[in-house]
Order: structure tokens, then sequence, then C-alpha cells
């Protein structure tokens, strides 16, 4: 080739680079939440899901920050909404008046309720608690018959039909773990320990069900089905690059 030819070894660096930045630019666009992102999330129960929550901020080198879980102070998702409405409301008070603690954030960007819906499907008020949501600007993590269902996808893609309340979830998880995981505190919290790094798979097989039922039509809530996965999705989004799994 002649010494003085145009020809640039180079040339494959602009393509690349835009070709990123589009991966970058798609990427953002499909995130459910920005690095940094605050979130409070408040759960139905007591000591299965904030622990839950808890390791996995700490599997997400997530600041505690950034992340306040608080337990329900009632099994009733509609308390449970108001309680989350209450809280930001009066976080955004404290923040007007420059009296936040070192410790929280200056205000939440996501507010998740994690909620079961086997009672409220039961008693028939199930879009009162949606529309609730929707008015008080709360997203629903709700799990179809509960929080256990979750749980069981850690271990294998399931839509099976026998799930037909929170009783039949939790004694279908006994026996995926082999262990009576709720008969204390302790062992409860063992058995989330052993479940919650699986979280990628589980996010994956709450998609597929998510799928599955949208082909069949099942009306929402579906049964089983959990939308946890788009709240534990939004945390893996908020972590640390370095920190992410998805």
């Amino acid at each position: 080739m002649a010494d003085d030819c145009d020809y640039d070894r180079d040339w494959w660096r602009a393509p690349m680079a835009d070709s990123l930045a589009r991966k970058r630019a798609r990427i953002a666009r499909s995130a459910l939440a920005q690095p940094g992102d605050a979130f409070l999330i408040v759960t139905e129960g007591t000591v299965t899901e904030p622990h839950y929550f808890d390791r996995l901020r700490g599997l997400l080198s997530l600041k505690a920050i950034h992340i306040r879980i608080e337990p329900g102070e009632a099994s009733d998702p509609r308390r449970l909404i108001e309680q989350a409405a209450a809280f930001v409301r009066d976080h955004a008070r404290r923040a007007k008046r420059d009296a936040l603690r070192i410790d929280e954030p200056q205000r939440y960007d996501h507010v998740f309720a994690v909620i079961d819906t086997d009672v409220a499907q039961r008693q028939g008020h199930w879009n009162d608690i949606v529309q609730l949501a929707q008015a008080r600007h709360v997203q629903l993590a709700h799990s179809s018959p509960c929080f256990e269902y979750w749980l069981l996808l850690h271990i294998a893609y399931s839509t099976r039909t026998d799930l037909v309340d929170g009783p039949a979830a939790k004694h279908a998880v006994k026996q995926a773990i082999d262990c009576d995981y709720a008969k204390s505190a302790d062992t409860l919290r063992a058995a989330i320990d052993g479940l919650v790094d699986k979280w990628p798979q589980a996010v994956v097989h709450a998609e597929r069900v998510a799928e599955h039922h949208a082909r069949a039509g099942t009306p929402i809530p579906a049964n089983p089905s959990t939308e946890v996965g788009r709240l534990v999705r939004a945390l893996n989004d908020a972590a640390p690059s370095h920190a992410r799994k998805l």
C-alpha cells in the first residue's frame, strides 16, 4: 500500500463509540431506577420481607441511606398504602424544615408496598387497593397468593395451580427447602439467607410467569404470580455497576 494512502487504521472507533452510546441510552431508557435512587419499601410481613430486602440491600451494595425498609403496622394492604403515603408526607415536611437526619435522603424516588393478594381477592376489594395505590403514588409489589411464591421462584420456575392461598404457598416453601422455616424467627431468617442470593433467577422466573399469564389472558392479579421482581429489578438498576447482576 502506498505511503500516501489515506487509509485510517482507526476507522472502527467512531462506529463502535456510536454503538456503545446507543446501547447505554437503550439501557438507561429501560432502567426502572437510576444509580443512587432512594427507595421506601413498606412490607406486609414484619420478619420475612424486611429480612429479605435487608439481605438483598447488602448483596447489591446499596447504602442504607438509600433503602428504607418499614415493616407494616397492619396486614391490610390499604393500611399499608396509607402508612407509606403518610411516611412520605412526613418526610417531605421535615425536608422542607431542613430537619432530616444525616442518614435520610432528601426525598424518596420510589415508594413500594410489598403486599399479598389472597385475602384482598377473596374479600373482593382488590380493585379498591389498586385505585388507592395510584391515588397515593405508591407502587404495588404484590404476590399471589403471597410473598412465599416469590421465594419459591428462587428455587424453580412454577405456575402450579395448587397454591390457592397463603398457607398452601408457605407449605410449598417448607417442602421445597425441606425445613419448617416458619417455626421461629431465627429459622425463617436462615431460610431467607439460603435463598436470597438466587434473586436473579427468581426475577427471570417471575417474568416468565408474567408472560405465561399474558398469553393465557389471565386477569390481574393472576394466581400464582408476583410483581416483586419489578421492585428487585429496580433495586438492581439503582445499585453500583459492580454489584448489578441483571
